[in-house]
């Protein structure tokens, strides 16, 4: 035997209780139905409907209802309630500990909350008919276990909060080359979400103390705004840089976790890049500095041809301080016309002194000059750093 207690609230907010017993394993709820309820107790007009319902293995139907805009459902404290499957049509729904195999909502707001349900599907309807699909305004999700949800309808609000789900899909799309817009995604509160799937506009993308397993971008995501806080997002698939309008650590994070899983080394290395950026970004004074200069000579570890830059520099600049010393030092030099034509050769042999220290040899050309020996051994050691910056770079960059 199904329980059932309705309650009705007219309009100067009393309460009228309807106990329902029946066998029946079909609940209909329209404005005829519930009219003959309001002319039985002698309610001229309501302003709230809730359910009861302490119910096993029914089917509850919510269709051509408009006299409230919502219909909240309820359970009994001592009874546990099974819904083998629950529509609601252009009617606002709010539900409270329910169990329930499939759950369809075609309506403006859907609210709920300690509910366990197997299947969600919001805006089923509008695939049959998408012309007169409804927009919705919000998805409040609260304490929740649900095993699926897909979203095929375009929702303005989406929040999940201390909710425990398997799969999340919300793969509305209006058309080719038109995408509907989530004006705010909010996963927060110990939520844990096993999948999730997004293929539109999201104008903000909070997820606040909460754990996502696995994370899917489809070609049309676009995310304004990305906000995460004390949060894990343990892999990423199919993230690139066009999918976000501002680049964040965050964002990079992502992004490097989808080029792992393709083995994309370019991307994964211009992604550490990025982050490692993002992070020295926050040093400042003499950190700052070395930051930079660690960004210019080697990209923070992660751009092995900057190493090569670097060196180049390194060795013209060494090649320039030889050439002045060694041409001021030669005696040979009585004019300013021997000085001249005495410079392309004194820096040839200078460029290959200096290529040589670089690459770990100290030439006998300046071991008879401190000067230019104090300037071999700094470039030596320079050239030591840079190589293992090099390495370092290239395993990296190239590391499966």
């Amino acid at each position: 035997m199904n329980s059932i207690k309705l309650e009705l609230k007219d309009n100067n907010s009393l309460p009228h209780h309807i106990k329902l017993e029946t066998e029946s394993s079909k609940l209909l709820i329209n404005d005829d139905i519930i009219s003959q309820y309001c002319e039985k107790h002698n309610i001229d007009e309501i302003i709230e409907i809730t359910l009861t319902l302490g119910v096993n293995n029914m089917a509850i139907i919510i269709d051509n209802y408009t006299l409230t805009d919502t219909i909240c459902v309820e359970a009994f404290y001592d009874i546990k309630s099974h819904i083998s499957i629950f529509q609601a049509k252009n009617t606002n729904i709010s539900l409270r500990g329910q169990t329930i195999e499939t759950l369809q909502a075609d309506c403006k707001n859907v609210m709920l909350e300690e509910c366990n349900i197997d299947k969600l599907q919001i805006g089923p309807f509008c695939i049959m008919d998408p012309e007169n699909s409804l927009k919705m305004d919000e998805i409040d999700l609260q304490a929740v276990t649900i095993k699926k949800i897909d979203i095929y309808t375009e929702c303005k609000k989406i929040n999940v909060q201390k909710s425990s789900i398997s799969e999340l899909n919300i793969t509305h799309y209006i058309t080719k080359n038109e995408t509907s817009i989530v004006s705010s995604l909010h996963i927060c509160q110990n939520t844990n979400v096993e999948k999730i799937s997004i293929m539109n506009i999201v104008e903000e993308f909070k997820i606040d103390n909460s754990n996502i397993h696995r994370l899917f971008a489809y070609d049309n995501l676009f995310i304004h705004n990305l906000i995460l806080r004390d949060s894990t997002i343990e892999n990423c698939f199919r993230f690139h840089k066009h999918h976000f309008e501002n680049s964040t650590y965050d964002s990079w994070q992502w992004i490097e976790k989808s080029a792992n899983n393709t083995r994309d080394l370019k991307e994964r290395a211009e992604a550490n890049y990025q982050m490692a950026k993002a992070l020295y970004s926050t040093e400042t004074k003499i950190d700052k500095l070395l930051s930079k200069l660690f960004d210019f000579c080697a990209g923070y570890g992660y751009k092995p041809l900057r190493v090569v830059r670097t060196s180049g520099i390194l060795i013209l600049l060494n090649t320039t301080f030889f050439t002045v010393i060694n041409a001021l030092n030669d005696s040979d030099i009585n004019s300013l016309c021997t000085f001249i034509h005495s410079v392309p050769s004194i820096f040839g042999e200078s460029f290959l002194t200096s290529f040589v220290i670089l690459a770990g040899q100290i030439s006998s050309m300046v071991k008879d000059n401190i000067l230019l020996y104090c300037l071999s051994i700094i470039e030596y050691l320079i050239g030591v750093v840079l190589f293992a910056i090099f390495v370092n770079a290239l395993y990296a960059r190239y590391k499966e």
